[in-house]
């Protein structure tokens, strides 16, 4: 199948784990014999060239503000797409979808992998409120079928728009290494902080995060790891603590991630808005302790493999099970091995690949699966 995506920032990945998904995905469909193409943000890749890993990247330029950038990049994207034979045009975000009845006027299938309830970051204005709110009700009318990641999100579209969504969740992914030259780098040692990995918005909530941390009594550290483009202002508050053990990396990725993920005390999501979030299922899969803000999607991922706090508490919930975690490392063990065994059975790459290539199949009515396809469910290649 030829396969093009639309909607993110830039492969590799270095900005979500929408990103990290569509890499995960895009990766291993060209593995399995397929042909895709990405379009990359221009100035926001660092890779040379237009192949990676046997993906197509088509880079384009984009207006450069945080309520335009993503319109103009898709419609740019969308136009390319018109002009080449393509099967499935794969958006992600809703806000991406406002010219989605273009390939499908054009006889190609249209996906979109939704993103929760996207209106209800702190982040946008009206104007884009509203917008995004207009782009669910879009994405609902132009495509072919839509994604959701957790069943609180389908449960939103069901209950909203009367439409139904696939279910298709994260992988986590695997290492043998324990990056110790970038625990060095950061002056770090093993089980001797607290992470948590995500975009620097107000909705993921690192505010009550820094406000909780500097109130508990511990030795540990507190490393963010994390970035926005748009978001100066509100970094420039979280980073006025005064507390020395909090430590702002920016974003990490690749072995540096990895690193960070596998050695930390615990990992900590305090985010408010729904939908599963990557960096999530990739600390249960790397065998860490998780405490988590009490959303129904992060429960949903956690189930009983973890802790929670009630988000309606704010930085009180979380500093009363923050101490509570640190005080007693028995429970961050038990944790740890109830995280990495839930995270195996119930997130694996190898199962979302095959799923969205099965829905692209649906769509296009090939229902068969590839030799490879067959191959990869039994082997458990990935």
């Amino acid at each position: 199948m030829r396969i093009n995506m639309i909607g993110l920032k830039a492969l590799p990945p270095q900005y979500s784990g929408f990103e990290t998904a569509a890499d995960e995905i895009s990766r291993r469909l060209v593995e399995l014999g397929h042909q895709v193409v990405f379009y990359n943000r221009k100035g926001l890749s660092t890779h040379r060239g237009d192949d990676y890993h046997g993906v197509r990247l088509v880079t384009l330029p984009t207006i450069q503000t945080k309520n335009l950038s993503t319109i103009v990049h898709s419609f740019l994207a969308t136009l390319h797409v018109l002009f080449h034979p393509v099967d499935v045009v794969h958006y992600f975000i809703t806000g991406t979808t406002l010219f989605a009845f273009l390939p499908r006027l054009a006889g190609m299938k249209v996906v979109c992998s939704v993103d929760g309830t996207d209106w209800q970051r702190a982040k946008w204005s009206w104007p884009a409120r509203t917008y995004l709110r207009l782009s669910e009700r879009i994405a609902v009318w132009f495509c072919n079928a839509l994604i959701a990641d957790s069943r609180e999100v389908q449960e939103y579209y069901r209950e909203k728009y009367h439409s139904e969504t696939k279910l298709i969740t994260y992988g986590i992914r695997e290492s043998n290494g324990v990056g110790g030259e970038w625990l060095e780098r950061l002056n770090l040692s093993p089980q001797d902080y607290v992470l948590f990995v995500g975009r620097l918005v107000p909705e993921n909530c690192v505010h009550h995060l820094v406000a909780a941390f500097e109130q508990v009594r511990t030795d540990k550290k507190l490393v963010i790891v994390g970035d926005d483009p748009w978001g100066k202002e509100y970094i420039s508050r979280l980073k006025s603590t005064r507390d020395p053990r909090i430590i702002f990396t920016g974003g990490i990725y690749g072995d540096g991630y990895v690193a960070l993920q596998k050695n930390a005390y615990m990992f900590v999501l305090p985010d408010e808005v729904g939908g599963t979030h990557p960096a999530l299922v990739e600390a249960m899969g790397f065998g860490n302790c998780v405490l988590v803000n009490d959303t129904p999607s992060n429960l949903e991922v956690v189930a009983d493999a973890g802790y929670s706090y009630r988000g309606s508490e704010n930085e009180l919930g979380l500093r009363r099970q923050l101490q509570r975690l640190l005080d007693t490392p028995s429970l961050v063990v038990e944790a740890r091995q109830k995280a990495g065994e839930h995270a195996k059975t119930h997130y694996s790459w190898q199962h979302v690949v095959l799923e969205h290539e099965r829905l692209y199949r649906s769509l296009l009515g090939t229902q068969k699966d590839t030799s490879a396809s067959r191959a990869w469910e039994r082997k458990g290649m990935l």
